[in-house]
């Protein structure tokens, strides 16, 4: 396997832990996927994305999701580790 290969495994874990953190902390605040997207003022496909696509994050919607629900940099930080 080669270096670009690893790497992409390696983001595609980190962007998994942030989207199982925005879940945890959807249900800890005891948001429905519809509630969360109203607070947001997005439509609820926009959430049920985010929790189920596999794929990368944007930066804007980490951002946009950490505001939400309330997630620390440092909570986001400790993922990273």
């Amino acid at each position: 396997m080669d270096f670009h290969s690893q790497k992409d495994l390696f983001n595609n874990h980190r962007h998994q832990a942030i989207r199982n953190l925005f879940i945890e902390k959807r249900k800890l605040l005891g948001l429905s996927q519809n509630e969360l997207a109203a607070q947001m003022q997005t439509d609820v496909s926009s959430i049920i994305h985010m929790e189920s696509y596999p794929g990368n994050f944007k930066f804007a919607d980490i951002q946009l999701f950490s505001d939400a629900l309330k997630v620390s940099i440092k909570e986001l930080e400790n993922l990273l580790k």
